[in-house]
């Protein structure tokens, strides 16, 4: 928790900042954990984490949501580290939460937001297995048919770019789906519920809903997978999956910042800069 501190101090991070070269492309992924209170009303809290991904370097960060920390100072201080300036085209996925976005658009208000396509696409899947769930004594076969089609190429017309045409379809079903037909079958009110929840979740980030398709074909990123992966490095393993201990959202920031510069390779330098005679390097 020393360590973490004194992590903390602006100049080790105007020492930590260093990009070897500019990069032209950033790519910024956001997700969020959650792990116990130690004390208090709330049961648990969260942590957002992140990572900047910049040719082949990766830098990641960590802040707990709403603590004492503000979002701003550690994603650009991690955009900085991996090279991002003015003329950088940056592009920030994440899962559509508002939190997240309101930290996008904080910090990098001119990027690119692009929606997480497995979020998205576990929605429609939600919606498609009810659907097919429902029994011919709830709703005929043909309709049954018509509504997994129309929904089905919503999807479809999502992946392919085409969002106002796949709200239409989704805006059909949902047209269909009329109080008297819901009331005389419970099965299309539980469908409702869920499409209902899709087209609110779809309208929300309108803005963020690209060509799915040819980004992919393209071997550019459409999932927070990759950011996933790194909730788990930094928060899962020791705060919660393992040892399940509890913490508290004023005090667990430091720890984060040792996790952070561990995981950034950045931890060892930044100790032979404290502690003259720390072991030299490998490379050394």
């Amino acid at each position: 928790m020393r360590v973490g501190r004194r992590l903390e101090k602006p100049s080790v991070d105007s020492k930590s900042a260093r990009a070897e070269a500019p990069a032209k492309k950033i790519v910024v992924g956001l997700d969020g954990g959650y792990v116990r209170g130690r004390s208090g009303p709330e049961r648990n809290f969260e942590v957002v984490v992140g990572k900047v991904l910049a040719d082949e370097s990766a830098t990641r960060f960590a802040f707990g949501r709403e603590g004492t920390c503000s979002a701003s100072p550690r994603v650009q201080q991690a955009m900085i580290q991996a090279g991002c300036t003015d003329e950088a085209q940056v592009t920030v996925l994440s899962d559509g939460d508002a939190g997240l976005r309101a930290i996008q658009k904080e910090v990098v208000p001119k990027s690119e937001h692009i929606l997480d396509w497995f979020h998205l696409a576990m929605r429609f899947q939600h919606v498609i297995q009810v659907a097919r769930g429902l029994s011919h004594n709830q709703i005929p076969a043909i309709a049954k048919l018509w509504v997994t089609g129309k929904v089905d190429r919503a999807k479809w017309c999502l992946w392919n770019g085409k969002s106002v045409k796949g709200l239409h379809y989704l805006q059909a079903v949902r047209d269909w789906l009329t109080p008297t037909r819901q009331r005389e079958a419970p099965g299309l009110a539980r469908l409702s519920t869920w499409l209902r929840d899709l087209l609110q979740y779809l309208n929300a980030n309108r803005d963020s809903l690209p060509n799915y398709g040819k980004r992919y074909r393209s071997d550019q990123p459409i999932s927070t997978a990759w950011v996933e992966s790194t909730v788990n490095e930094i928060i899962a393993k020791r705060m919660v999956k393992k040892q399940q201990m509890r913490w508290n959202r004023f005090t667990v920031q430091p720890f984060l910042t040792v996790r952070v510069h561990v995981r950034n390779g950045t931890l060892e330098q930044l100790f032979r800069d404290w502690h003259t005679g720390f072991r030299p390097s490998i490379a050394a």
